[in-house]
């Protein structure tokens, strides 16, 4: 096992660095092809089947007869313009086990060549979609991390909005809620996130953007209307530049009545999910599979203590 101070200063050196450097996305996209290349082995062993889904290229994670426990609609994360296939393969098995569930992950557009709002509508179209084939709404859960956790925010309050069916719950792995850049950690936590700073923003905003504003509540969903809206929990790391970003989301959730809970992880990486051979992010994941399985009425699983700081809604 790599020890985490380790891993920390490898993607210090090897992702933050690049920002500083004027890294443009081709580039970022040529460094994530490499890195999800390192996942293709356990990738390879998955089930994996593709569907269109309203349009959108989607792949079903997990057996057909996993339907029948329920269905999660993952949203990948990447700064609205990365994909890492086999890394989110690998991290919807992982959920798909841990709940019983059946995985669609889509394959949204990405920015600079499809801007806003062309992801957030192919994410909208994909949870329609498995509306649209008959799953009941109470076993039914959305999940993203990131940039897919803005989006998964963004789908649930135009789904209210519309009056759609609500998904039983969400989970949302270090989301980031305010574009604006106007959470508190992202000024306070730039030296001690090892991915980012806040040059990484810049970019994502000049690539993302396409005319709106980044006070749009659905390119921020910080800025959203949150009454409705089904529970919520986050799972963030305590020294990353997004933590607030969860904190202030959960908080606004929590004033207009929705359960929020937010798990705070101290000394990770952004999205450390993804390092499936972490002890921490095994037991995020477990305890994120639980929230969805007990939320959606499935058989609950049992998790380990772990070393993070939980912050929940009073009961």
């Amino acid at each position: 096992m790599i020890p985490m101070p380790v891993i920390n200063a490898a993607l210090r050196l090897g992702v933050k660095r690049l920002w500083s450097k004027g890294v443009t996305i081709d580039e970022l996209r040529k460094k994530s092809r490499l890195a999800d290349a390192g996942f293709k082995l356990v990738a390879s062993k998955i089930s994996v089947a593709h569907v269109d889904a309203n349009g959108v290229p989607s792949e079903w994670i997990g057996e057909e007869g996993s339907a029948r426990c329920g269905v999660l609609l993952y949203l990948h994360g990447g700064a609205f313009s990365l994909h890492l296939p086999n890394g989110y393969r690998q991290m919807a098995s992982s959920l798909a086990r841990k709940t019983g569930m059946r995985v669609l992950v889509p394959a949204y557009r990405l920015a600079p060549e499809h801007r806003f709002p062309a992801g957030l509508d192919d994410c909208f179209a994909a949870c329609r979609w498995l509306i649209g084939q008959g799953f009941p709404s109470e076993n039914m859960a959305v999940a993203g991390d990131s940039a897919g956790g803005n989006l998964t925010l963004a789908v649930l309050m135009r789904l209210r909005d519309e009056g759609g069916p609500s998904p039983a719950c969400a989970a949302l792995m270090s989301p980031v809620t305010d574009l604006t850049g106007g959470s508190p950690s992202v000024h306070g936590n730039e030296d001690s996130d090892v991915l980012f700073d806040r040059q990484a923003l810049t970019l994502v905003l000049s690539t993302y953007l396409d005319g709106a504003t980044a006070d749009d509540p659905a390119v921020s969903p910080l800025f959203g209307h949150w009454a409705g809206l089904p529970p919520l929990l986050f799972h963030v790391s305590g020294s990353e530049m997004l933590l607030d970003d969860s904190l202030r989301a959960a908080e606004r959730a929590r004033a207009c009545g929705v359960d929020a809970r937010v798990k705070v992880w101290p000394g990770m990486p952004h999205v450390f999910q993804l390092i499936g051979m972490l002890p921490q992010a095994k037991q995020s994941l477990d305890e994120i599979g639980a929230f969805i399985a007990e939320r959606c009425g499935l058989p609950r699983q049992s998790s380990t203590p772990a070393n993070a700081q939980s912050m929940a809604a009073p009961s």
